[in-house]
């Protein structure tokens, strides 16, 4: 401050929030470590520092409803997530990156073109085998678009052996890594050590997935809840169909919204399946499952479809039903006396932990005692296939229509001669002589 007033520049005041910020986290640092210090770090080391201390203020104090809409998408992609990251036998924490990528919005897309989940671009995603036209983008797809990620990933890691630098040539690709790298002068370098030769992005990106990984794992201890979302768009299912099929269809096969049936379906840019070799990802509701496959198995491709097979006159088609959630029952579960943390507990009810962590409002880190109670969801009515077969009578006969003709504007000629209208004399203007002698007559 001497230093300034010396100088004569004035003094930079801190803003309400860089205030309160401060203030939080001198208080809280201790704590705040203690826990950083407990979440996995098979693929970095959790420090504390003024940019993850801001941004994990800002996640509880500034930005509650960015927080609570989080941790409800949450249990909606992180299980799908989970799947791929065991089958490509990579770690779990790499889970968080996709917060920071897109914040779990399956329709982000960046000013420079990445998409999806995973903010994949589509020379990449196409690299990676992924589908990516004016009718299909993969990348939108939870599935294929994580695998996709992941995939590229991979590469980085096998690159350069560590995965801070890794997600760094993620975000900001090898070339930029590279030059940091020989900046700072040799290849044995982590993150930490090249970070301020980083594009000014790519320096807040690992710890803005730090307090990514922070709120998932103790936002109840903040008192910040997630917000309410249907059980219809996190307890999901997903098939493989090897047929065109259209949107519309499934809408009026499962009666779901059509709102719910297209963002879970994302990837489809024009509203079908398009039927490339190897087949779709289709995902709905596990409720209304049952339907879908029945309609599958009995309309196989190819078989014609009439109006009377088929559900085409549902009153819910424009709007789906309003309260989904009565088909599910919540249900009770207690930890055992061999189960300390979340995780077992889901394995033992076969349930993903995300999912559970988030319907029982707790943190996937915490201590449990025996006897603790936890909520979970499970479906409980599913949606059967209407065939709509009914003691109606038969319809009326169909009429043979004739084939249309396109309407045409006729060419017309103007007649070479018209008839010549006689033309009256132009009358005489009466003058004022005439205006006075007609006064006497």
């Amino acid at each position: 401050m001497l230093l300034l007033l010396a100088t004569g520049l004035p003094a930079r005041t801190e803003t309400p929030a860089e205030a309160r910020a401060a203030y939080i986290m001198e208080v809280a640092d201790s704590l705040v470590k203690a826990r950083l210090a407990r979440l996995d770090s098979s693929i970095m080391e959790h420090r504390l520092d003024e940019t993850v201390k801001r941004r994990i203020v800002n996640y509880i104090e500034n930005w509650p409803i960015t927080a609570t809409r989080l941790l409800s998408r949450s249990a909606r992609y992180f299980p799908i997530f989970e799947e791929q990251l065991i089958d490509a036998g990579m770690p779990l924490a790499l889970k968080y990156v996709s917060v920071q990528e897109s914040g779990l919005r399956p329709f982000a897309t960046s000013r420079v073109g990445a998409g999806g989940l995973w903010q994949l671009m589509p020379g990449t995603a196409r690299e990676r085998g992924l589908v990516v036209n004016e009718v299909l983008d993969e990348r939108l797809d939870p599935e294929l678009g994580c695998a996709a990620g992941l995939d590229y990933l991979r590469i980085q890691y096998e690159r350069y052996g560590d995965w801070t630098l890794a997600l760094a040539a993620y975000n900001c690709g090898p070339g930029n890594v590279n030059k940091a790298l020989r900046r700072a002068g040799g290849k044995n370098r982590t993150y930490w050590e090249i970070r301020r030769f980083l594009p000014r992005e790519t320096r807040n990106y690992l710890p803005y997935i730090i307090a990514a990984a922070y709120l998932m794992a103790f936002h109840h201890e903040h008192d910040v809840h997630p917000a309410p979302m249907d059980l219809d768009m996190q307890l999901t299912e997903a098939i493989t169909v090897y047929r065109e099929l259209s949107l519309h269809r499934v809408i009026q096969i499962t009666g779901l919204k059509p709102e719910v049936v297209l963002e879970l379906n994302a990837q489809y840019l024009r509203g079908y399946l398009p039927g490339l070799p190897g087949g779709h990802r289709l995902r709905l509701p596990q409720r209304v499952m049952p339907a879908m496959r029945t309609y599958l198995a009995n309309h196989p491709e190819g078989r014609p479809e009439t109006a009377a097979d088929l559900p085409w006159t549902s009153p819910l088609l424009k709007t789906g039903e309003e309260n989904t959630d009565r088909h599910y029952g919540q249900y009770r579960t207690a930890a055992g006396p061999q189960d300390t943390t979340l995780r077992q507990v889901a394995v033992a009810n076969q349930l993903p932990v995300d999912q559970l962590a988030v319907w029982s409002n707790r943190g996937e880190l915490d201590s449990l005692t025996t006897g603790e109670e936890l909520i979970f969801f499970r479906v409980d009515h599913y949606r059967p296939y209407d065939p709509r077969s009914r003691d109606v009578p038969p319809p009326a006969p169909m009429v043979e229509m004739m084939p249309t003709t396109p309407v045409r504007i006729p060419k017309r000629r103007a007649p070479r001669t018209r008839p010549v209208l006689p033309v009256a004399p132009p009358a005489k203007k009466s003058g004022f002589g005439t205006l006075l002698k007609s006064w006497f007559e």
